[in-house]
């Protein structure tokens, strides 16, 4: 059994379904993930920090490189979280939360949002950007939206958001991951 996308209940809500065995995970597939996870790794992201909640009780914050834009109309992108993400339901159907494009100067920022969910909001700076969700204003920009469609996909889910607001807020250095490595250019 795994989990699905509800599609009648238009929240975003996982159903049970039941699927067939996957096959038993052997020391040849596990070396085919390391070599795997190498490969992706040679591709060079930026480094984001996906915002939700509309109140400081519901705030949840993450480090997301696996980022894309997706369409200029309507305006979408899209980023993807492990289905263990404990915080993966808080993004519902019409939700809105921010996209904020660190800098170099972020680099701890990314870590402490990368970290333990406890201390992630202690000693933030942030500010409520108009969709009353938080957002880092010494980012290099914001994207506010809100979340169009969740597509389960392997052991990730794709979430694909509407933009409803974008604003550049800075001109540094951006922060870049590369070879499991932070970067800049």
């Amino acid at each position: 059994m795994v989990d699905a996308p509800d599609s009648k209940s238009g929240e975003g809500n996982l159903v049970r379904v039941r699927v067939s065995p996957a096959l038993p995970t052997t020391n040849k597939t596990m070396k085919n993930i390391k070599n795997l996870t190498a490969v992706f790794s040679l591709f060079s992201t930026g480094i984001t920090i996906v915002t939700n909640g509309t109140n400081r009780k519901q705030f949840f914050g993450c480090t997301v490189n696996s980022f894309s834009s997706l369409s200029l109309v309507p305006p979408k992108f899209l980023f993807c979280l492990g289905n263990e993400n404990l915080n993966l339901k808080s993004f519902k159907l019409n939700s809105p939360l921010n996209v904020n494009f660190l800098a170099k100067s972020q680099l701890n920022l990314s870590n402490k949002f990368a970290g333990s969910l406890e201390k992630r909001w202690v000693n933030t700076k942030y500010k409520i950007a108009n969709n009353k969700v938080p957002f880092f204003p010494e980012s290099l920009g914001l994207l506010e939206a809100k979340v169009e469609k969740k597509v389960i996909s392997g052991d990730h889910t794709i979430i694909i958001c509407l933009i409803t607001n974008c604003i550049k807020l800075n001109t540094k250095k951006p922060l870049i991951y590369y070879k499991s490595k932070y970067h800049t250019v």
